[in-house]
């Protein structure tokens, strides 16, 4: 018996996806591709699920109406969906610019080389995917989610071998060339050296490796790519009020300009201006008196008092 979480659909959706999770949140529901050899894991996490960008939206919205049928034909099990068969249509979601993604994604060195083989799901598992300002405003929860994507093929070795035929070469080998490697990794997502300038947010122009970001004056510099990349999720508020901590104390992501703080700057303003103020309401006070008072000298000079 499967324990079932509470949904936070409609009761409508709620009801019709109770139906699809008594089989699909069984843990061990899958089955081995004889293609393949690889094991196809059909188990969905409610938990994960209704915490999930897709989390409101009913099985069917998704999998068609054609799937309520049961056992589901292995027609419907080989059609393969596409994001963007909702996300191109839903005015609502113009904002993330999914048009621009696709054409990303498609010129990105996974699809050049795997072509129809490499799809959205190989990265972004539409049952728990969330986007990263609902993930976390902080960076190193950001870094750990986005590089976790990426090490689902990258620190599988068995996913690469049969993506692309050749075994998986080592991680620490090829960033042997970078300083401090496991800190960067700790703080940097792998796309920040692995895509091309994008406009649509989070580039999806994977670049071959020859073409990975080599040059530490690219992020380590005033008009850091990290600033138009990683910290750009994190709102200019937040930025502002831990930038100082994040840099001196927290001792988390340290990224050259980017680590000022918005309220030391204002605070330095202020105690500059009122310095001057003071000096110049000083400097006028004692013009002032020292007037006043050569003008009472003057007086009782004329009057021949002392």
């Amino acid at each position: 018996m499967v324990r079932m979480t509470t949904l936070p659909q409609d009761p409508a959706t709620a009801a019709a996806n109770q139906k699809c999770l008594r089989c699909h949140a069984l843990t061990t529901l899958g089955y081995r591709n004889a293609a393949d050899g690889l094991y196809v894991n059909l188990s969905v996490s409610p938990a994960e699920y209704h915490a999930s960008n897709h989390g409101k939206l009913a099985c069917v919205k998704c999998h068609t109406k054609a799937f309520q049928t049961f056992p589901h034909s292995a027609k419907l099990r080989r059609k393969q969906l596409v994001c963007l068969d909702c996300h191109k249509k839903d005015r609502k979601l113009l904002k993330f610019q999914f048009p621009g993604i696709l054409r990303e994604f498609q010129a990105s060195v996974h699809v050049q080389k795997l072509g129809k083989k490499f799809t959205c799901f190989q990265c972004h598992d539409p049952h728990g995917f969330k986007i990263h300002a609902r993930v976390s405003r902080r960076v190193a929860q950001t870094v750990l989610y986005d590089n976790r994507i990426c090490l689902q093929c990258h620190g599988n070795e068995p996913a690469v071998l049969l993506a692309s035929g050749k075994p998986q070469p080592s991680l620490d080998l090829i960033h042997a060339w970078l300083p401090h490697t496991e800190l960067h990794w700790a703080n940097v997502r792998c796309i920040d050296c692995h895509t091309s300038p994008s406009n649509t947010g989070v580039s999806h122009q994977i670049l071959p490796k020859e073409r990975a970001v080599r040059d530490c004056v690219r992020c380590h510099s005033s008009n850091s790519l990290l600033l138009q990349s990683l910290y750009k999720f994190q709102a200019r508020q937040e930025r502002s009020r831990d930038g100082f901590l994040n840099a001196t104390i927290l001792n988390q992501s340290y990224v050259i300009g980017a680590t000022r703080n918005y309220y030391l700057n204002v605070l330095s303003f202020v105690v500059f201006g009122l310095t001057v103020a003071g000096i110049a309401v000083h400097a006028g006070l004692r013009r002032y008196f020292n007037g006043k008072r050569a003008a009472e000298d003057e007086k009782r000079r004329r009057h021949g008092q002392p």
